[in-house]
Order: structure tokens, then sequence, then C-alpha cells
């Protein structure tokens, strides 16, 4: 039985015998249905692909596995997000990492897909959870002197531990193993939490000044620098005060204990101007994942080796943040993001009219394409950053990190168009990359100012 035209490879079909040879089927012959399995040659490598069987007809299976990761992500933004501004970017952190660990070991052993998805869909929401919060105590830590060069620095951490599991998915040909190394690594952020402080920040926000103080001091402890004026401002705090004489008033009277006020995504839609500011950044951090994971799950399709590939779109990644510190730092942080996403979305179109002749010319194009939404991505980071609220920050980066993921989610699917029209997937994706650039023009200017502690501080921006 054999193909008429090496078309499907899922499909067999009739042939005739005639003597001593086969016959090779006309186009037209009939379609049968394969009663002999699949057999998977794992002698190179195994992947989850051979695992599960999703080819074929179970090949949409293969997307889905992407989408569930993606809505992990999704969940895991809000959810972490909003728990990181309610209890404390410290607790939230480790409860993240435990997630990611736990889950990723157990999938390894479990037979059922669905259970594998769940468990993949948990270890996704650690994943995006830690990365998430690790940013906001890491911005909300540092002065804005140097807030630019400390987020792409940060930014380059993330290109620079996927080139090293490129290097594992090289010398570990079995995925068994290959997630087992990959998921004991982060236990090692077990340990560096048991040194890492909360973000002084949320302490302030959340009305906690003698653990703001503590904290302060044990800082100029540990760089051997004191600024008792700073110190005066907790002492003096008429805020604190009257929280202290309230709480004194209502636990003599046995009333009800006065509460700090918890903020929620809702908060960014309550005023029109902070409502288009979220829908603006919202949008950009969509376009900004589609694209982003477009190009990276296209790669290993292209032609060439699937490993060189991959890594080049992940070294991308390091020099992108480079050009962007270096503009950033120098221009105008809308303009120099704006200008990431138009030359990343214009690249996208133009590699669609290349001809077929050269493997390696496409390949250029959209690496310059990965490395402009690289560029954008870490620069979409900081700009949010640098735009919420500490009140409301990690919960209103986890609804941009919501919006992208369900980009994401979308993204396999979008790559599945090129089987009915080739240009398509690569035209959207740049199409919307061009109209996001202009966009952020629209939004206010951030550079070398303080972050806002509060709704009324965002409000100042518009000055």
């Amino acid at each position: 039985m054999l193909q008429p035209n090496g078309d499907d490879q899922c499909s067999i079909y009739n042939n005739s015998f005639t003597g001593t040879y086969y016959t090779t089927p006309p186009s037209n012959s009939s379609e049968l249905q394969c009663s002999y399995g699949r057999k998977f040659l794992t002698e190179k490598f195994s992947t989850v692909v051979s695992e599960f069987d999703l080819v074929c007809e179970r090949k949409w299976l293969k997307s889905t596995l992407q989408s569930v990761y993606f809505a992990g992500y999704l969940v895991g933004s809000i959810v972490f997000g909003a728990l990181s501004d309610r209890f404390g970017r410290r607790p939230i952190i480790l409860l993240a990492n435990i997630c990611l660990v736990v889950s990723g070991v157990i999938k390894i052993f479990v037979p059922s897909l669905i259970i594998f998805l769940v468990l993949l869909w948990i270890q996704a929401a650690g994943h995006t959870g830690s990365f998430l919060i690790a940013f906001a105590l890491t911005v909300e830590s540092t002065p804005s002197k140097i807030r630019t060069p400390i987020n792409f620095w940060y930014m380059s951490l993330y290109p620079s531990g996927v080139i090293f599991v490129v290097a594992f998915a090289y010398a570990i040909s079995n995925w068994h193993y290959l997630e087992l190394a990959g998921c004991l690594l982060p236990v090692i952020n077990c340990f560096i939490w048991m040194f890492l402080p909360e973000s002084p920040r949320w302490l302030i926000g959340r009305k906690r000044f003698t653990e703001a103080k503590a904290l302060f001091r044990k800082i100029m402890k540990k760089n051997k620098k004191e600024n008792l004026k700073m110190l005066d401002i907790f002492t003096n705090n008429a805020e604190e005060t009257s929280f202290k004489n309230s709480l004194q008033e209502n636990i003599s009277e046995g009333k009800d204990l006065p509460k700090v006020k918890n903020y929620t995504f809702i908060d960014l839609f309550k005023s029109w101007w902070i409502a288009l500011i979220t829908l603006n950044i919202c949008f950009c951090w969509m376009v900004c994942s589609m694209l982003y994971y477009g190009v990276l799950l296209n790669s290993v399709d292209m032609a060439g080796n699937r490993y060189i590939n991959f890594l080049l779109m992940q070294i991308a990644d390091l020099p992108a943040n480079f050009f962007a510190h270096y503009l950033l730092n120098h221009f105008d942080h809308r303009k120099s993001t704006s200008l990431f996403l138009m030359f990343s979305g214009l690249n996208c179109i133009v590699s669609n009219f290349v001809t077929k002749g050269s493997s390696w010319f496409p390949l250029i194009l959209v690496v310059l394409g990965k490395l402009g939404i690289s560029a954008a991505f870490g620069s979409i980071y900081l700009l949010s950053a640098e735009i919420f609220p500490t009140v409301v920050r990690t919960n209103s980066l986890g609804v941009a990190s919501m919006c992208a993921r369900i980009s994401g989610i979308c993204a396999p699917f979008i790559l599945l168009l090129s089987s009915y029209v080739r240009w398509l997937p690569l035209s959207i994706y740049g199409a919307l990359s061009v109209i996001s650039g202009m966009l952020l023009l629209l939004l206010p200017k951030t550079n070398d100012k303080d972050l806002p502690q509060n709704f009324e501080d965002l409000d100042n921006l518009k000055t």
C-alpha cells in the first residue's frame, strides 16, 4: 500500500498486485484505515509527541498542548499577581516556585494525557507567577537612574537560560530526563528565597511603615550608609500615626478594625484615561506575545537544523536587550518601543515575499524580526512597570500578561493558516505589530520619573 502523491503521510491506499510487482495507485484510489498502528523512531530522541501519539488525526493536540501552557500563563499571571499585591512579593514568589517544581516533576510520570495537560497548566502558572513577581520586586527595589539597565539585565536572563536548555536538549535525548533536569533547577530559587527581602514600596503602599523602616535600616547597615532624614519620614509619618490611633480607639471601643484598601484590576478601568492606558498596554502585550512565540514556534519547522534555528532565535534576544537598553537610556521609552514593534512587523511582512531559493535569507529576516520583538517585549515590561502604580503593579502586570497569554494561545493556531495561505500568519503578525507601535505613542512619558505609588501619582503623569 502506497501513498498516491506523498502528500498525506498519515494515509494508506489500495494498490493492485500484478505478478511480482506492486503498481502505484492512482490519485483517486480509496483511502484505508491503517491497521498496523504507528511506531516512532525514538533512537535519536523521544518527545511528548511520540509519548502520546500526537500525529495524524491527533495532530491538533500538539497545538492544544502549547495553548494549554499559555492558558496556564494566563491564569497564573492574574492569580499570582493579585495574591502578590495582597500578601506581598516574598511569600507568593515561593508559592509560585513550588507549583512550578512539583507539577513539573509529577507530570513526567503520568501516563494520561489529560492529567499531563492539567499539570502542564499548573506548571505554566507557577512559571509566569514567579517571573512576574520577581520582575516587580526587582523594579521596585531599583532607583530610577539604573532602572533601565537593571530591566534589560533581568530580561537577558531568560534567553540565557533557554540557550542552556537548547544544550540540554541536544545532549539529553529522552524528554523525561530533559524535563526532570529543567524542573529541578528552580529548586535553587527556594534557597535564594531565604535571603530575599520584601519589596519596600509594597510595605509602604500597605502602610506597614514599621517593617519598611526596619528594612531600610538593614539596607543601610549592609551598604554601610546612613540616611537618617529618610528614616525620619517614617517616624513622623502622619498617615501611620492616624492609622495607629484609629486602631487603638477601635480596639478599646470594641469596633471593627480599620482596613487597608485592597486594589484589584477593576480599579484600572474606573477612570476613562487610566482605562485607555491599560487597554493600550494590554494590546501591546498581546502583539508582543503573539509575534514572539509565533516566530519562535515557527523556527523549528523552518529549513535547516531545528537546534540551530531555535538557538539563533534565542541568541537574538541578547543583542536585542543590549540595543533596547541603549535606546531607552538615550531616548523616549515610548518611541523606542514603538520603533522596535514597527521594525519587527515590517520584517515579518517582507519575509513572506522572499524567494524559496535560499533557506538562510528567510531565516535571517525572521531572526531580525525576532530581535525587534524581543527588544519590544523587554521594553514594554519596563514601560508597564513605570506607568502602573505600586498598589496594583503586579496585578496590572498580571492583567497585561493575561492578555499576552490569550494571544499566545492563538499563536500556534495562526501558524496553521499557512496550510491554506503561506504568507498569511507572518502578515497578521506584522500588521498587528505596526498598529501597536503607533498606538504606544499615545502613552504618557515616563523617562527618569519616580514610580507612581498610587492612582493620584498616575494621574499626575498626564502633565
